[in-house]
């Protein structure tokens, strides 16, 4: 499977919506809620990864207090570990006073643990789970106008392990600059460009130079506008990274356009691609416009706890 380089990416102009659509700006704009709690349908089996689920809780101005957060680190295949990662934190915020207030206003910093747990059967058949790895989380984040994340800041380092650019609109990614630090390294960066449609909807992200171990991919229904409404998708689950798959959760990334129809990723195994996606259908809205739940093509459900502020 080939990946092009798309050395364009960076110049990217800002494209109007076409086919008379209109849509909101801020991806939660007007509503003034925040969803809590993300739970699944599917059965927990005994000596497999669980679903994936969220619980966040809040203060009282509605902005995130606490996460919990259990996603899979690696694809469900044979080939890999069953390796969930646990994200437990806190964030407190401020406002901005360095040298880049003017776009990034917002300040959050989450402080917690990041445990990864390995799934297994007991002789007896049982299902278990052990600790492979627990560390510190300590990650700074700053955060445009309109909510979204720009920068994530590693303060165990401290450096950054995360840049996200937006075009002029201030609503589109046009760049994801991953960076990684080992003991011999100051930082090895992968940068993503993502892939947009004529509406400025994500399709895909593509890596450089080809040397992309796995991706994701998302398709959308053109006749249903998100507008408004918000939405509350399972995220990427470190298919770009973890620290990309918790803005996904925190919804500190831009909405898009249009509802999704599904998603899906792809990996290599032995050098061979193996794609799994999913269908997402039968949309639920509470009468705030927020998702309340969804089902699967196995119409397994998915659903999303609210709060709603008074």
């Amino acid at each position: 499977m080939a990946f092009l380089l798309m050395a364009c990416q960076k110049e990217i102009a800002v494209k109007d919506l076409t086919k008379n659509v209109t849509v909101s700006n801020e991806a939660n704009s007007p509503l003034q809620s925040h969803s809590i709690s993300f739970t699944s349908d599917y059965p927990v089996k005994p000596g497999e990864v669980p679903p994936f689920s969220f619980t966040k809780t809040l203060y009282p101005d509605a902005r995130v207090r606490t996460i919990r957060m259990l996603s899979r680190k690696n694809p469900i295949h044979p080939a890999f570990r069953k390796e969930a990662v646990e994200l437990i934190g806190t964030f407190t915020y401020s406002a901005n006073t360095g040298p880049d207030k003017a776009y990034y206003p917002h300040l959050a910093n989450l402080k917690g643990t990041s445990e990864v747990w390995e799934y297994y059967r007991t002789p007896s058949g049982q299902g278990a789970r052990r600790s492979i790895l627990k560390k510190p989380v300590d990650l700074y984040f700053q955060l445009t106008r309109a909510g979204y994340c720009g920068t994530i800041v590693d303060g165990n380092y401290p450096a950054l392990i995360l840049f996200i650019g937006y075009a002029p609109d201030n609503h589109t990614i046009y760049e994801i600059d991953l960076k990684s630090y080992d003991q011999d390294s100051l930082g090895i960066t992968r940068t993503i460009w993502p892939i947009i449609d004529e509406y400025n909807n994500i399709l895909r992200f593509e890596f450089p130079y080809n040397t992309v171990d796995s991706y994701y991919r998302i398709e959308y229904d053109y006749s249903v506008l998100t507008g408004v409404k918000n939405y509350n998708y399972i995220p990427s689950q470190n298919l770009i990274s973890q620290e990309y798959s918790l803005l996904e959760v925190m919804q500190w990334l831009p909405q898009s356009y249009h509802q999704r129809k599904s998603a899906g990723g792809s990996f290599k195994v032995n050098g061979q691609w193996v794609t799994q996606d999913q269908v997402y259908k039968n949309f639920q809205f509470d009468s705030n416009g927020n998702l309340r739940s969804l089902t699967y093509g196995d119409n397994v459900l998915q659903k999303t706890t609210w709060h709603v502020q008074p």
